[in-house]
């Protein structure tokens, strides 16, 4: 069985990304035995990376707060699946720092050199949202996310998915389309670690 774990950037729990994010974990349940969690970043008190460095010794995060669980739960997933708005030509600032507090899954010793921490075959897929027409752009702010999971482990090819021109006054469930191809990306996600 695959633990799959959702990560919520978005501050609207029904909103565009959300959505997706359900219809990915749909899909991921359908392919094979999976169970699933989501963390919805928003509803957590938590702070960004303080740059204490004391992670870098032992690869754990030494901030206690509310995203301490979560971190110790992607520890754990064989599949991560990120969902976040475009804000300002960037993900969320709740996405951003969760992934500023996972720098100590990809760096070892005390002069933080890279290392991956997560051992094992590993799954990712990044669902992200926004109004504007297709963006390049923003693929290439999501790219980055993808090659932050690199760092982390071996996640072999991170499936991206961008849903553009969707707003709450346009939402992505009037894009059925959309909705198929997330869950599709939910269906690989299990497949390739079913494969590897």
């Amino acid at each position: 069985m695959f633990t799959v774990i959702g990560i919520a950037g978005s501050p609207r729990k029904t909103g565009n990304s959300a959505t997706l994010l359900e219809a990915v974990l749909a899909g991921a349940a359908a392919a094979g035995e999976c169970a699933a969690d989501v963390v919805y970043l928003n509803d957590l008190t938590y702070r960004g990376c303080q740059a204490c460095e004391p992670c870098t010794p032992d690869a754990t995060c030494q901030i206690t707060d509310d995203l301490s669980p979560v971190l110790e739960a992607v520890r754990a997933a064989d599949i991560w699946v990120l969902a976040t708005p475009i804000y300002f030509d960037g993900v969320s600032g709740q996405m951003k720092s969760f992934f500023d507090r996972c720098c100590h899954l990809a760096c070892d010793g005390p002069a933080g050199k890279q290392k991956k921490q997560l051992i094992g075959p590993r799954a990712g897929g990044i669902v992200f949202s926004y109004e504007d027409n297709p963006r390049d752009d923003y693929l290439d702010v999501v790219n980055r996310l993808a090659g932050y999971l690199g760092w982390m482990g071996d996640f072999g090819k991170v499936e991206v998915l961008p849903a553009a021109k969707v707003s709450p006054s346009s939402p992505v469930t009037d894009r059925p389309e959309l909705l198929q191809q997330a869950r599709a990306m939910g269906e690989a996600l299990v497949e390739s670690l079913t494969e590897r």
